[in-house]
């Protein structure tokens, strides 16, 4: 119990260090996301780690935590969309101005005042196009929040941030709120995908989802799709996007920009 406290301290403060000099302790892998009608990648999910100089590589569920626990997660979140907006600029420089960003934003951030403010001065100080941007949030940050959290979302589009919401299914939304909700993509949960597999009805779920967005207007991404037979069922379910270890692992910024390229 003793090393357990002296780590979560120690790891405490490196997280502290980390956001106020913005170093590379804090660093982002980038997930692709394929376009099953173009067959390409059109966007990254931006995946948070950390790089602890006593402990080594730790993992998110574990900094997080202590980022929340610590009261700095808000802090940690901005720190997150600063880098994965940087590694945006880096992308039109590159000649991949087309491919977006997703970033996991803290459900604490976003009831915060200045969170749409702040998330737009960041954006405009990478000198990033908005619309580059995109900005998930879970289905269980809406449970006690929904109208502050839905004009937030509301004002992030007139300024032409695309929202996610990710996670669909394991959490609280209804059908009802989800035609209310101010977002343009539905993530949908791994665990469903999981359910998909040959000669079994335990996909009609996922199915279900992908008609009802496509309802809405809304574009659907299918998480932690693992296999041939989940990729071929959803191109059959006409499911836009897909990402997942079948096509990549999360990967550094170079190799991200390397895949790129080969696919040029």
């Amino acid at each position: 119990m003793k090393e357990q406290i002296k780590r979560k301290d120690n790891l405490e403060s490196e997280l502290r260090e980390s956001i106020r000099l913005e170093n590379d302790k804090i660093y982002l892998e980038y997930q692709p996301i394929y376009d099953l009608n173009k067959n390409k990648v059109v966007a990254f999910e931006a995946l948070a780690r950390m790089q602890s100089s006593q402990y080594g590589r730790v993992a998110p569920d574990e900094f997080i935590q202590i980022a929340e626990e610590k009261h700095l997660i808000i802090s940690l979140s901005r720190l997150i969309l600063k880098k994965a907006a940087k590694f945006s600029a880096d992308l039109e420089k590159a000649g991949f101005g087309e491919v977006k960003i997703s970033v996991n934003m803290s459900g604490l951030d976003i009831i915060q005042e200045d969170f749409t403010n702040k998330v737009i001065e960041i954006i405009n100080n990478a000198g990033i196009k908005a619309e580059n941007i995109k900005i998930e949030i879970t289905e269980s940050v809406l449970l006690n929040n929904f109208e502050i959290i839905n004009s937030k979302l509301a004002k992030l589009k007139e300024a032409g941030i695309t929202t996610a919401l990710d996670d669909f299914g394991t959490g609280y939304s209804s059908f009802y709120r989800l035609t209310e909700l101010n977002i343009d993509l539905i993530k949908i949960d791994k665990y469903f995908i999981n359910k998909i597999t040959k000669g079994t009805e335990n996909n009609i779920v996922a199915a279900a989802i992908i008609d009802l967005s496509h309802s809405l207007g809304l574009t659907v991404v299918a998480e932690g799709v693992e296999t041939e037979s989940q990729r071929d069922y959803l191109i059959e379910k006409k499911c836009d996007y897909i990402q997942g270890y079948l096509f990549s692992r999360p990967l550094p910024e170079k190799e991200a920009v390397s895949l790129l390229k080969s696919a040029d």
